[in-house]
């Protein structure tokens, strides 16, 4: 159990950079334009995996790592709806919990059994994915039709973009990480395509763009570098994930892999100043008691 702990929570970690950096570039660069460039970066990033770590070129790891792929891709769009939408504060902890529940309702049914001490741990993984939200702003209390379905339709993409990457054959390797992430980048660039014939202003999409005060204080060298880092990450937390799967239970690395947002919120604090609330201290120390009681059990 520790190595799948070990690699779960390094996915986590990476995939927490990522998004951290991510969001960064998107600050300075049209969103989608960010994006994809971060899943090209990571493509050309994760092809010299398959040569350090290996795996079996199949259908199954094949068709696993593209359905993978268009779920995570059309779930992350989702979530750029609810960004736009909002409230972000009330939404994002409901996409976590049903990113997470998802695999772990699925890992239950199917027989993938943990001790009483890991149900407990997901319990208190699932407790800190609420508490990491960040304190709603004064008159974001009410949650619209639209923003509640794009939240769920996002959750349950995401989630069941790990469900299906999980089925991928165990010596597959990083072959289902490799096809997802080139899945995401084409559909991606036909997405950027389209885009770029519509204008994301005339299209009602506005909000892919950055503002204005954030073009001002950052500068375009440094928001491509943060791009281009973060498709780094990309890549290297897809090949965490694909390998906590080949070894451990799908719950487990679910709930572990999607505390990746208390990185995110270090990060927010440690460089952009941004404060924590004290219910997300409370979090921070709730992930490593769960990781604590993931690796005990």
């Amino acid at each position: 159990m520790l190595i799948v702990v070990v690699l779960a929570l390094g996915a986590a970690a990476v995939y927490g950079a990522s998004d951290f950096f991510g969001a960064f570039a998107a600050r300075r660069i049209h969103l989608v334009t960010a994006t994809l460039f971060n899943y090209a970066v990571a493509t050309v990033v994760i092809l010299p995996a398959i040569l350090l770590v290996g795996g079996v070129w199949s259908s199954g790891a094949i068709w696993s790592g593209v359905v993978c792929g268009t779920l995570a891709v059309f779930g992350l769009l989702a979530f750029y709806g609810v960004l736009a939408i909002g409230p972000m504060s009330l939404l994002s902890p409901l996409i976590a919990l049903i990113q997470s529940v998802v695999p772990v309702a699925i890992a239950a049914l199917t027989g993938q059994g943990l001790s009483p001490i890991g149900w407990i741990a997901i319990a208190v993984g699932l407790v800190a994915l609420v508490l990491l939200a960040p304190a709603p702003k004064r008159g974001q209390t009410h949650i619209s039709l639209r923003g509640g379905l794009l939240a769920v339709a996002s959750g349950l993409l995401l989630g069941a973009s790990l469900i299906v990457l999980d089925l991928a054959p165990k010596n597959s390797g990083v072959v289902p990480a490799v096809w997802e992430i080139v899945t995401g980048t084409v559909i991606l660039a036909i997405a950027w395509l389209v885009l770029r014939l519509l204008g994301t202003r005339a299209s009602g999409l506005s909000f892919l763009q950055p503002g204005p005060d954030a073009i001002r204080i950052l500068s375009s060298r440094r928001a491509w570098l943060a791009a281009a880092f973060s498709g780094v990450l990309v890549a290297v937390a897809d090949t965490f994930i694909v390998l906590a799967l080949h070894v451990g239970n799908l719950a487990v690395v679910a709930v572990l892999t999607s505390l990746y947002p208390v990185v995110t919120v270090i990060l927010a604090a440690t460089i952009l100043k941004e404060r924590m609330t004290r219910l997300q201290y409370v979090a921070v120390a709730l992930v490593i008691a769960a990781s604590l009681l993931f690796s005990a059990g």
